[in-house]
């Protein structure tokens, strides 16, 4: 599966290697994101939506990009 650049790979897993592996792409808007929030708030949000209270779920987050560098000649 491809998807656009960038993009996060955040995995949840619990006991008895239960979980979810979600890809997110987070594009705003070309006036910005939503009033109050930003790209790490959606992501801290669904971070603890899937942790919940029980103390028994880790979250992983990645974050996969391309990067360019200038090497002068």
């Amino acid at each position: 599966m491809d998807l656009p650049y960038p993009y996060y790979r955040l995995q949840a897993d619990g006991p008895n290697e239960t979980g979810f592996g979600l890809l997110v792409h987070i594009e705003e808007g070309a006036g910005g994101p939503l009033p109050g929030m930003t790209t790490q708030g959606v992501l801290d949000s669904l971070r603890a939506l899937l942790e919940g209270t029980g103390g028994t779920v880790t979250t992983t987050l990645a974050l996969y990009a391309i990067t360019t560098t200038d090497n002068p000649s």
